[in-house]
């Protein structure tokens, strides 16, 4: 048995992994940080795949002045290695997308549980030139989450209503795709199929339309 300095207890459990200075410790959660922000955005990344701050804050907490504390959250989810940046765009614009761990995180926040996740943005790189691929954030994708966006904002729709790329089963045997749906919280029932493609008006236009509607 090894000998033991004078004045040294003798340890009788195994090493401590506080014993091994190369072990990464968690971070903690910065001040500005709270745990229902953080999860509103794992959900919203988890519905929507990818989007910038300024869609998120309006998909999580549209009453703040800014997206300040949504972009605090974002690099406090990114430091627990929950979210990344995958592209920034020629306005400057980040895009944010869940990682491998927090696309796990997001499937156990989403209720009810059938709502489906979107699909995991894995991190690809070209081999010679080492650029990541399939970094682009085409308009289309960011007309629906814009979408949807402005609907949160209008009290249209609860951020956990929102699916994107459902199909509809017709009459034919034939199977629609709606870019967005708008579910009713309560009943999770459809109550608007969106096709966005053609963007033939912005979301800021179809939100007056649809309070026209109603009134």
């Amino acid at each position: 048995m090894p000998d033991v300095s004078a004045g040294q207890s003798r340890r009788t459990g195994g090493r401590r992994r506080s014993d091994n200075p190369h072990v990464q410790r968690r971070p903690k959660h910065r001040r500005t940080s709270t745990e229902p922000r953080r999860r509103e955005l794992l959900q919203a990344l988890g519905i929507f795949q990818k989007a910038t701050p300024d869609q998120l804050w309006k998909l999580t907490r549209p009453d703040n002045q800014h997206d300040k504390l949504t972009r605090d959250n974002l690099l406090d989810l990114e430091e627990h290695h929950l979210v990344r940046i995958e592209s920034v765009q020629d306005d400057q614009r980040q895009v944010w997308v869940l990682t491998k761990r927090g696309d796990s995180e997001a499937k156990t926040l989403l209720e009810p549980k059938d709502i489906p996740v979107s699909v995991l943005r894995e991190e690809k790189y070209d081999p010679v030139t080492g650029k990541m691929l399939g970094t682009g954030y085409d308009d289309h994708a960011a007309a629906v989450t814009s979408t949807a966006a402005e609907f949160h904002c209008a009290g249209i729709g609860h951020r956990l209503g929102f699916q994107t790329e459902i199909g509809h089963r017709l009459g034919n045997g034939y199977v629609q795709r709606a870019d967005l749906v708008v579910r009713a919280p309560d009943s999770n029932v459809p109550v608007m199929l969106l096709e966005i493609d053609r963007r033939s008006e912005d979301a800021h236009d179809l939100v007056h339309k649809l309070h026209r509607y109603w009134q």
